[in-house]
């Protein structure tokens, strides 16, 4: 198993249930989706239009004037500092992985 995709990868899995959920997604988690989604459309510029079409629909979930607060801005700063300390193969691979997730037959996210 490749150690160096592990962590990544489970924090991009870990953060992007969010925009699955009824609620709004609290800020600091949308300040960390953002940072996710923004870093894979620059580090693999052929994600762009997945993750713009993500942040739309995040954008439409979380409450009035997230991106303004002081979480957002913790959240964001936090996923984003973690995310510049990982290599260009991984984050590439772990970005490819994020936008083709592997689906069960019942449409549940596999492992």
């Amino acid at each position: 198993m490749n150690r160096g995709l592990k962590i990544p990868t489970l924090m991009l899995a870990a953060l992007l249930p969010c925009l699955a959920l009824a609620d709004a997604p609290s800020n600091v988690a949308v300040g960390g989706v953002d940072a996710i989604l923004k870093f894979c459309a620059k580090t693999d510029p052929r994600l762009a239009d997945k993750a713009e079409k993500q942040l739309t629909v995040l954008a439409g979930k979380a409450s009035p004037g997230a991106r303004g607060t002081a979480q957002y801005k913790q959240g964001y700063d936090l996923v984003n500092d973690a995310l510049a300390k990982v290599s260009k193969p991984t984050a590439l691979a772990a970005c490819s992985a994020l936008a083709n997730p592997a689906v069960s037959n019942e449409g549940k996210l596999l492992p």
